[in-house]
């Protein structure tokens, strides 16, 4: 099976179980999926069937959808890379995520210096915390190797 009919079993199996919208949204998804672990090395025929029966993953997808009140996240173009069972999936960006980065943009400047802040200060505490705990341990055990050195080289 082709990447193009891979997708156009997906098509046919999403109609009329999901908007068109999200017909469209899944299509992009799966199509960008494939083309990215294509451009990773890995062969078209080999990634079809990683994902499986296309009608398999369209009654998935069609359930699932309508268990979310038909809900889905926009399609924006871009996308990420994510984690998921030990293996990584590439993933559309939804709009939360564009939400989330406003959010972030609007925290005043002074409240990230005092987050910056707080970060070096556990930093230099926890840097400082190991060396304490060292320090008791290897500094006889420095002095020792000075005073054997030093006693070599004097009866020597």
């Amino acid at each position: 099976m082709t990447k193009q009919e891979f997708l156009e079993m997906m098509r046919l199996a999403l109609n009329g179980k999901v908007s068109s919208g999200a017909v469209m949204e899944n299509l992009r998804y799966y199509e960008d999926y494939i083309n990215m672990e294509v451009r990773k090395g890995k062969k078209e025929e080999d990634v079809l069937a990683e994902l499986g029966d296309p009608r398999l993953l369209a009654r998935t997808i069609a359930e699932t959808s309508s268990a979310g009140n038909g809900q889905s996240a926009e399609y924006t173009g871009e996308g990420t890379w994510h984690g998921r069972g030990g293996e990584e999936e590439y993933r559309p960006d939804s709009r939360g995520r564009q939400v989330w980065l406003k959010v972030l943009a609007k925290v005043p400047l002074w409240v990230w210096l005092i987050v910056v802040l707080l970060i070096v200060t556990v930093v230099f505490s926890v840097v400082f915390s190991v060396i304490g705990a060292i320090l008791p341990v290897l500094l006889p055990i420095l002095v020792v190797l000075f005073l054997v050195k030093a006693f070599r080289d004097w009866f020597n």
